[in-house]
Order: C-alpha cells, then structure tokens, then sequence
C-alpha cells in the first residue's frame, strides 16, 4: 500500500510553506504521493509536478484543488485546470467530473471553515473528507457519508510543510481512482498546534 497525504495547502493559497518545502517534508516522512490542494488554484500542484520530474524525486503528485462553491468547499482530484469558484456544488462537481476528475466533500459541517451545512449536497459528490486533522465535527461527515452510501478519505488540511503527514490515506494505486478505496489513518491537531499555527501567520514568513 502506498502512503498518501491528500490535502495540503502552499503559499499559492493561504498555506506558509513553498511548494519545494512541502516536498522535501513529504519526502522526509515517507509518504508515496501527494496532492497539494490550493484554493481555487492548481498553480501549487502544477509547480510540484513540475519540480518532482525535473529534480527526479521519489514521489508522485495527483493535481488538486480545493474549490471554494456556493455552499462550501470542495476537493478535486486529477485534474489540471482551475474551476471557477461560486458556483453551485452540483455544477462544481459536473465541471470537475467534465475534466475526468474525482470530486470530494471537504470537512463538511465545519461552518467555521466553509464546510457546507447542506446534507443534498452528499448526494453530488464522489466521496467525503470524514475524518480532517482541524474538524470537530468528522462524526457528523462519517454519519452523512454513511447515510449517503459514500466511501472516505482523510485529511491533513496542512498549512505548512511540518503538518504534512498529520492524516495518512493508504492507496493501492498511485492515482485518483484508487482514492475511493483509501484507507486513512492519523489524528486531529490540538488547540496548541492550532494556535501555534495561527501565531506564525501573524508574524514574518521566512
């Protein structure tokens, strides 16, 4: 099984880190593939498809995005093109399934942080982030997942290059289909890392 950390988030976004630091952490922490999935952007996961075969490293990039829709953000797997945002999340998921790519629910119910509210929305999507490192409300992803007959993934949701590999998906195959037959494992952040985090944003990027 390959190790695979699925929602990560650079300084193409609002994440702190460079696409290159998040590579080499990956890399450091044995994890097999990696999607780095910027707001309303592709631009991080292309750059790191781009250094991983220049530079020869050992690992394998699925292109991401994480789409900011009407009702709530929206992870997109295998594809290499941005989707407009604000859109409705049936027709995000039809622009994303037009370009071969899977789609999933990010940390739903999580109001905080633009998770839709909406439980209609379970029934557009591939698959459903049940378990995220910054939710507190995975239990309620994982019962509607359920109610909906819907596989899950896990994820990081990591904004700097440290948090990478908080939340591992085991995958068979290094590709975006494999992922609807993950299995996750990992933990959530505390209130301190949390709160670090946040602190580090306030302050000067290195």
């Amino acid at each position: 099984m390959l190790r695979a950390e699925l929602h990560v988030h650079s300084n193409y976004s609002d994440g702190r880190d460079s696409v290159k630091r998040i590579l080499m952490s990956a890399i450091e922490k044995r994890i097999d593939v990696l999607s780095i999935t910027d707001h309303d952007t592709v631009d991080g996961s292309l750059s790191a498809m781009e250094i991983v075969s220049a530079e020869k490293l050992p690992l394998v990039v699925i292109p991401g995005i994480e789409i900011s829709t009407r009702s709530g953000h929206l992870l997109a797997y295998g594809v290499s093109k941005s989707i407009e945002k604000g859109l409705g999340m049936r027709e995000t998921c039809e622009e994303v399934r037009g370009l071969k790519g899977l789609t999933v629910l990010a940390h739903p119910f999580d109001f905080l942080r633009n998770g839709t509210i909406r439980r209609g929305d379970f029934r557009f999507v591939d698959c459903v982030e049940v378990f995220n490192a910054k939710s507190y409300f995975n239990f309620l992803a994982k019962r509607y997942a359920k109610r909906y007959n819907k596989k899950g993934i896990g994820g990081s949701d990591a904004h700097r290059a440290s948090d990478v590999g908080i939340v591992i998906n085991y995958l068979e195959a290094p590709n975006k289909e494999s992922i609807l037959n993950a299995i996750y494992d990992g933990r959530r952040q505390t209130i301190k890392e949390r709160l670090s985090f946040l602190l580090s944003r306030i302050g000067p990027k290195p």
